[in-house]
């Protein structure tokens, strides 16, 4: 009697936890509605049809990082979301080159000041990376990744405490400077 409560208990802490881990994702694009819909006011001759799409809220990320025991300390995260459409362009050539991302960040949130870091063109291939920055609190609070290829439009964003995870991924390369000055 007491294995079958046991596993009854077991069974109910793995359900709680699967609701709890769903309840912290969404497949739907509804974060990039604003960024879609700017994108495509910019370039009316083109559709963007969501192939993909899949949000994970801080829930999850919390979770992940007690998992790896801390190891990747994701927990300054608050979203990463993940969306791909199909871009129809009635044949023509894609070229994103004309729009303003930072306008089209903007539009998601207001409260940052958004700047181009990184531009790629070549050959069938377009990206831009873009950083949300607050500037009354000098911190950086989002990036934003749009990545075109051919006919298919990636964008990934993540927001959260993004200076603390610098912080936290360059520490092991300062305690080793510092190791190596002490000695």
């Amino acid at each position: 009697m007491v294995v079958n409560e046991t596993s009854t208990m077991k069974k109910l802490i793995l359900s709680l936890l699967l609701l709890q881990l769903t309840a912290c994702m969404s497949f739907n694009d509804r974060s990039f509605r604003s960024t879609r819909n700017s994108i495509v006011e910019q370039m009316p001759e083109i559709t963007l049809k969501k192939e993909f799409a899949v949000s994970l809220g801080g829930g999850l990320l919390n979770f992940l990082n007690i998992i790896t025991l801390d190891e990747a300390n994701i927990s300054d995260l608050d979203h990463v979301q993940v969306a791909v459409y199909n871009v129809d362009s009635g044949g023509m050539e894609i070229d994103f080159d004309d729009l303003n991302f930072a306008a089209t960040l903007h539009q998601r949130n207001k409260r940052l000041h958004w700047e181009t870091i990184v531009k790629v063109r070549e050959e069938g291939e377009q990206v831009w990376v873009l950083v949300g920055m607050d500037l009354q609190r000098n911190s950086l609070n989002a990036v934003s990744v749009f990545v075109l290829q051919h006919d298919e439009l990636v964008l990934i964003n993540v927001d959260g405490e993004l200076d603390k995870m610098i912080e936290f991924a360059l520490q092991p390369a300062s305690d080793h400077r510092n190791s190596r000055k002490a000695g």
